[in-house]
């Protein structure tokens, strides 16, 4: 496992934000993403997700699969 992207959710802009991943995580094949929670603005007991979206490209050929496995 290793970390695509870190950052704070910005109270004061659109609800819809955008976050790009680290440029040294390369092009490898990903089939799982996790978050992880440091803060949720104020609640002890839950944090609220309303929708996730991750956006990539699938791999060419076949054969870059096996080369990354």
């Amino acid at each position: 496992m290793f970390l695509l992207v870190e950052f704070s959710y910005d109270l004061e802009k659109s609800n819809a934000q955008t976050f790009n991943v680290l440029d040294s995580v390369g092009s490898g094949l990903m089939d799982t993403v996790k978050l992880d929670f440091t803060s949720n603005h104020g609640s002890p007991s839950h944090t609220c997700i309303y929708r996730l979206q991750v956006h990539g490209h699938e791999p060419t050929s076949v054969s870059k699969l096996v080369t990354q496995s």
